[in-house]
């Protein structure tokens, strides 16, 4: 058997990019294409036929319209096609990682998202025909979902911390990259830096869920 694509093989995925670096959301969602998955998310299309192309792009374009999407409620999201999979990669963002928002469009069909920004914790999300199969948020160590053990040996091996209730000297200090390689062996996805950098995004403005106490 292959040994698994670990934390190391994704050791150059953010290049010199300290923004994407500090602050990313990297959604894969299986069996649809860009536009279907911005129709699911019900976004809001920027310049329909006209993609972005790359990263750099992308996190100009975000930050360019950060002002008129954060007074609408909205973040700005860009898509590409890997195979059978939508990526959807958000600079700033969170919108992957929130079930409200994902789990409508993986009904009948797998999805994963994983985040980092200078906040602590770095969540990752594995979602199955409606539900949430596993996820943490703060730490790898603090599981939820309906199968929160199901990948506990494949974390081992691509390259996590303790996934127990680590001493304070012993806490991993980022599981960054290990969420890629995690991501990596549940979607099959291999997402490089040439990928990012040459990609077509399809972007869209996606609307941000109403914090719970805000709500009436």
């Amino acid at each position: 058997m292959p040994e698994p694509i670990t934390a190391a093989d994704y050791a150059d995925i953010f290049g010199a990019d300290d923004d994407l670096l500090e602050s990313h959301c990297i959604t894969y969602v299986q069996g649809t294409s860009p536009a279907g998955l911005l129709h699911e998310l019900r976004a809001r299309r920027t310049a329909p036929g006209t993609p972005v192309t790359g990263v750099s792009a992308l996190r100009e374009l975000t930050q360019e319209t950060y002002a008129q999407a954060d007074s609408a409620g909205t973040r700005l999201v860009g898509v590409t096609p890997v195979g059978d999979w939508a990526v959807m990669v958000e600079y700033n963002g969170l919108l992957g990682t929130d079930p409200e928002v994902v789990l409508p469009a993986t009904r009948g069909r797998t999805a994963v998202s994983h985040m980092a920004n200078i906040a602590p914790g770095e969540p990752f999300y594995w979602y199955e025909d409606g539900s949430v199969r596993m996820s943490y948020d703060e730490d790898p160590y603090l599981r939820g979902g309906e199968r929160p053990d199901e990948l506990l040996d494949v974390m081992r091996r691509v390259g996590f911390g303790p996934l127990a209730d680590p001493d304070e000297d012993d806490r991993q200090p980022t599981c960054a990259l290990a969420n890629f390689a995690l991501a990596h062996h549940v979607t099959g996805v291999r997402l490089t830096r040439r990928l990012l950098e040459t990609a077509e995004f399809t972007c869209g403005f996606v609307t941000r869920p109403v914090p719970s106490w805000l709500r009436v």
